[in-house]
């Protein structure tokens, strides 16, 4: 599988515009099990100074242990983070669940504020584990 990173595009007619996160199956599909993740970071970090800075002091304080359990209210989700996994709440019934492992989010997180630094804002795309 691969995470994807890349400016949004109009998916056409009435679908509206592509994420700019998501995961890839090996066929190229997008993975649904991982598309709570990417909804919440793509929705809730916006750059990489203001939110993305709290996401990655999050993640910090559960890797250094200073945390065990974070509740991290963005725009329009809530993320539950644990040192084994992290799950999400949709604020306006998005949904919720989604659940992935710590690794995952700490490398969607990351790869995200990667590409949201770069000005040029080329696609990043990254292997992603299962």
């Amino acid at each position: 599988m691969k995470l994807k990173c890349h400016k949004r595009f109009d998916l056409g007619g009435r679908r509206g515009l592509s994420r700019k996160i998501y995961v890839a199956d090996v066929d190229g599909t997008n993975a649904a099990s991982f598309e709570l993740m990417c909804a919440a970071i793509g929705e809730d970090v916006q750059s990489a100074e203001g939110s993305g800075a709290t996401a990655l002091e999050e993640i910090r304080q559960i890797e250094s242990g200073e945390s065990a359990y974070i509740e991290s209210d963005g725009n329009a989700w809530v993320t539950h983070i644990t040192p084994d996994k992290v799950w999400f709440e949709g604020l306006y019934s998005q949904g919720e669940g989604g659940e992935v492992s710590f690794a995952q989010y700490k490398l969607a997180v990351e790869t995200y504020i990667r590409f949201l630094v770069d000005p040029e804002k080329k696609p990043i795309e990254v292997d992603f584990p299962n």
